[in-house]
């Protein structure tokens, strides 16, 4: 209720406004910033953690099984929406010129009009490519300058609607008289109403179910800043749980002391208690390092945790055997190396560790230093008195 409220204050504000602007006779004399007040407007409630609108694999099934029962023009917009993660408006605003081939790969790149994001790219798999390779060869084939002047791929050509997009409430309607006629319902038994968003929230939740991190799913959904995308990942604190649980089932990997990896049977050797114990662990303590997770740093048991020994070991410096730039990886592995060093700083802040948020920060200066070395094309090297040899040798 409070949202309609808020949106019909809004809406009596812009009209009270416009009635002023064009100086109409029935225009209040009063100015509208004393007719409304900020606390006029009913403060909103926010969306519970729990409340992001996806559509469950239990309901997915359904749909894809009676995919084919939909018109035949809405049936790829529903794929597209789903495998890519786009607004329903930015798939209905797809182009011939969307589909990208670059080394093999294929991506939709397309401008998103919410963010104000141009060229956004997203990766695709080649089903949705040759999807689109139809559509677009569609679009070409009856399109012209009356029909179709922007080269849409999801256009009525004829009618009302004319050069324009498919409308979002024919789509949504058509989903839901699917829903109807064929069932699909929620685990509760009662018919699913679909949302266009609720795709863009699938896709999300599958990224993040499916390991991918915030950072790069909010590059894939173009969001403006972190916090919706973060709003997924709370929501999947549940599902990665049950992802947890279903990995010690199938058995818990651990190291021997030879350092090979060696299988350990759950209630075998390791009981039970002691399963729930490192997951709270791991939820709670752990941190990522570039090699894994650890757990002893959090405690400040690491040895090597203020100090890399490839990095510090010659009285402070890099070891003097210790090349980097020479690999393509190197970048890479410094850009890993600050990601996981920023996520423990944070998380030792979160704790209260301000002795270990302090140690990885002066790591992470470290680490960017050397990164802006590679990017600029420079290679570090310990032995440079080897390098002056060799000059001297080929000068000789």
């Amino acid at each position: 209720m409070s949202s309609s409220l808020y949106k019909g204050v809004l809406v009596v504000g812009k009209f009270l406004e416009d009635l002023h602007r064009y100086e109409y006779d029935i225009a209040p004399e009063t100015p509208v910033q004393r007719l409304l007040f900020p606390e006029d407007k009913p403060k909103l409630r926010k969306t519970s953690i729990d409340q992001i609108d996806y559509i469950p694999d239990y309901v997915l099934e359904q749909l894809f099984t009676h995919i084919n029962d939909l018109p035949k023009e809405i049936t790829p917009i529903v794929w597209v929406a789903f495998k890519t993660g786009l607004r329903v408006s930015d798939v209905l605003g797809l182009t011939s010129g969307c589909l990208v081939k670059l080394n093999g790969k294929y991506s939709i790149v397309t401008d998103i009009e919410k963010t104000y994001v141009q060229g956004h790219r997203i990766p695709i798999d080649e089903k949705l490519a040759d999807i689109l390779a139809v559509l677009i060869q569609h679009s070409k084939e009856k399109s012209n300058q009356d029909n179709n002047p922007e080269g849409l791929i999801f256009v009525r050509y004829r009618g009302a609607r004319k050069g324009r997009p498919f409308s979002q409430h024919w789509l949504l309607r058509q989903l839901n008289e699917l829903a109807m006629k064929k069932n699909i319902t929620d685990e509760n038994g009662n018919v699913f109403h679909f949302k266009t968003h609720q795709f863009r929230h699938t896709y999300a939740v599958k990224m993040l179910n499916g390991g991918a991190d915030i950072l790069t799913v909010q590059e894939l959904l173009a969001h403006a800043s972190p916090e919706m995308t973060l709003r997924y990942a709370k929501l999947l604190d549940d599902t990665k749980r049950k992802a947890f649980e279903t990995v010690i089932n199938q058995g818990v990997f651990s190291f021997d002391l030879n350092g090979d990896v060696q299988e350990i049977k759950v209630g075998e050797d390791i009981p039970a208690e002691i399963l729930n114990a490192l997951w709270q662990d791991h939820k709670l303590n752990a941190m990522d390092n570039p090699y894994g997770t650890c757990h002893a740093r959090l405690k400040g048991e690491c040895p090597h945790m203020e100090a890399p020994p490839c990095l510090t070991c010659n009285g402070g410096s890099p070891c003097k055997d210790l090349a980097i730039g020479f690999s393509e990886l190197d970048v890479q592995k410094y850009e890993l190396h600050i990601k996981t060093t920023s996520k423990a700083i944070e998380a030792a802040k979160q704790h209260g560790r301000e002795d270990m948020a302090e140690k990885n920060e002066k790591n992470l200066l470290r680490f960017q230093g050397i990164l802006t070395n590679l990017q600029e094309g420079n290679i570090i090297f310990g032995r440079q008195d080897r390098i002056k040899r060799k000059v001297s040798a080929g000068n000789g």
